[in-house]
């Protein structure tokens, strides 16, 4: 994968990480709790999924493309 590509898919991962955030917070708003957690059980995976299937493997070939590092 070549870096410009890989910098882009880092930048646009983030916006999505960023926009599940949102969700999540607003998903806590949602009433009964009953219906909350039927939202609320599947954001941890799509997280997951993000973290292992976007970022690691952009960082692993980039490390220097570390957002926080």
């Amino acid at each position: 994968m070549e870096k410009k590509i890989a910098a882009e898919l880092m930048q646009e991962a983030l916006k999505l990480s960023a926009q599940l955030n949102v969700i999540i917070h607003k998903i806590q708003e949602i009433t009964p709790e009953s219906d909350r957690k039927a939202f609320d059980t599947h954001m941890g995976p799509m997280m997951a999924a993000c973290d292992e299937h976007l970022f690691r493997p952009i960082l692993r070939h980039y490390p220097d493309l570390e957002p926080h590092g």
